[in-house]
């Protein structure tokens, strides 16, 4: 999942735990390994079902594999933006944005099943209290994968990039040059910022007087990942035979988006290489102060 998806998704976990009265001191997010819901928490990466409970907590399902076995019981409310939930046990809410969710025969969900993307495979022999799908019960990765959100996606970047090439191309000339001359460096930047930056916000969430500040974090951190689609949108514009800056780097953000789309389908490759890209103009934005000033390597005496 692209930075683009994933992040908006969280600002929606928790503007909902928010409105829920959830503490997000005892929400618990899995990005990636394999966990199982268990007694002990600190052996077979088993997650403890102590932390879930009760009614304050949640459980966030980013990446990865986690299974609800059928001993085990939730009655915490469990999101699913990533990764894979199975449930065999019992849980009490449970929402998809994305990922992939599997309900078992036998299982129980206990209050409301709520479908907003992602894939849901909901055996005919499991107990639902009340289910909602907003689209249809067979879902895609994610709500910005359906046709009409990805032309909005497309189109809201064309325009972001068009308005920005027309008013000061200055700002993505310089960081275009940083993710021309300097690529190395940009990823290196851009691949530890951004992991830690989404981490720190994530669990600054934690903790509900930072949670306001946390979301701020999160917003800014999809406009820089935005920022960066842009920049990749102008150098592949420069190319164009258009002779408007602000026509070839809206075409050339679609371009970029399509190519990025169609690159993710290759296994494992795909992704790493979207990964790449990101990283590069993340790290670009920031190192040239998101454009405000050309990036000049520091030299080394001697």
């Amino acid at each position: 999942m692209s930075p683009t998806e994933i992040i908006p998704l969280l600002l929606v976990v928790l503007l909902l735990l928010a409105g829920s009265g959830a503490e997000p001191d005892t929400m618990e997010v899995v990005f990636e390994g394999n966990h199982t819901l268990g007694a002990d928490s600190s052996t077979g990466g088993n997650i403890s079902t102590a932390s879930f409970s009760g009614d304050d907590g949640a459980l966030v399902v980013g990446g990865g594999t986690v299974s609800v076995p059928t001993d085990a019981t939730v009655s915490a409310p469990v999101f699913v933006v990533g990764g894979d939930l199975r449930i065999e046990g019992q849980v009490g809410d449970v929402r998809v944005l994305a990922g992939n969710l599997t309900v078992t025969d036998g299982a129980v969900v206990t209050d409301q099943l709520e479908i907003i993307g992602g894939r849901a495979s909901v055996a005919e022999g499991a107990t639902i209290g009340s289910r909602s799908d907003l689209v249809g019960e067979v879902q895609g990765a994610s709500p910005t994968r359906s046709p009409a959100g990805f032309l909005f996606q497309v189109g809201t970047l064309a325009l972001v990039a068009g308005l920005l090439a027309r008013r000061n191309p200055t700002l993505l000339e310089n960081v275009g040059d940083s993710v021309v001359n300097h690529a190395a460096v940009s990823a290196v930047v851009g691949a530890i910022a951004g992991l830690a930056l989404l981490v720190l916000f994530v669990y600054m969430a934690f903790t509900l007087v930072l949670l306001p500040l946390s979301v701020a974090g999160l917003v800014a951190e999809f406009g820089i990942v935005v920022y960066s689609y842009v920049v990749f949108g102008y150098l592949i514009g420069s190319r164009l035979s258009v002779e408007r800056v602000d026509l070839a780097s809206a075409a050339g953000v679609v371009l970029f988006v399509v190519a990025l789309e169609l690159l993710g389908r290759i296994p494992l490759l795909g992704i790493l290489g979207q990964a790449l890209l990101v990283a590069v103009g993340f790290g670009a934005v920031l190192i040239t102060y998101f454009g405000l000033r050309e990036f000049e390597p520091a030299e080394i005496p001697g």
